[in-house]
C-alpha cells in the first residue's frame, strides 16, 4: 500500500468515527428531551389535578359554612329557633355619651 492510500483509510476511518459520535450524541440527546417532555406533560396533570382538587374542597367548605345550611340544621336537629326581637334593650342619654368622651379627651392629652 502506498503511504498516501493509509492516510486516506486513516482519514475516511476518523470521519466515520466522528460522524456515528455526533449521529449517537444527537439520538441521545433526543431521547433526553423527550424523556424531559413527559416528564413536564406528567407534572402538568398532576398540578391539575390538585388544582382541581383544591377548588372541589373549597366549594366543599363554602357549602358547609353557608348561612342557610346552618339555620337549617340549628332549627330543624338542634331545635333552636331564630330570635325576633333583642334579648336586652340598653338606652343611653346622649349627654353622658359626650361627658364620658370629655373625660377621656382630658385624661389622654
Amino acid at each position: 500500500m502506498k503511504k498516501g492510500s493509509k492516510l486516506l483509510i486513516f482519514f475516511v476511518l476518523f470521519l466515520l468515527v466522528v460522524n456515528s459520535m455526533l449521529v449517537l450524541g444527537y439520538v441521545g440527546v433526543k431521547l433526553e428531551c423527550e424523556l424531559l417532555t413527559k416528564a413536564k406533560f406528567d407534572a402538568q396533570k398532576m398540578l391539575n389535578s390538585h388544582k382541581n382538587k383544591q377548588i372541589n374542597l373549597i366549594a366543599e367548605a363554602q357549602f358547609l359554612f353557608s348561612e342557610e345550611r346552618i339555620v337549617k340544621i340549628a332549627s330543624e336537629e338542634l331545635n333552636m329557633m331564630k330570635r325576633t326581637e333583642p334579648q336586652i334593650i340598653l338606652t343611653v342619654s346622649k349627654d353622658k355619651i359626650d361627658r364620658i368622651s370629655e373625660a377621656l379627651k382630658e385624661k389622654y392629652e
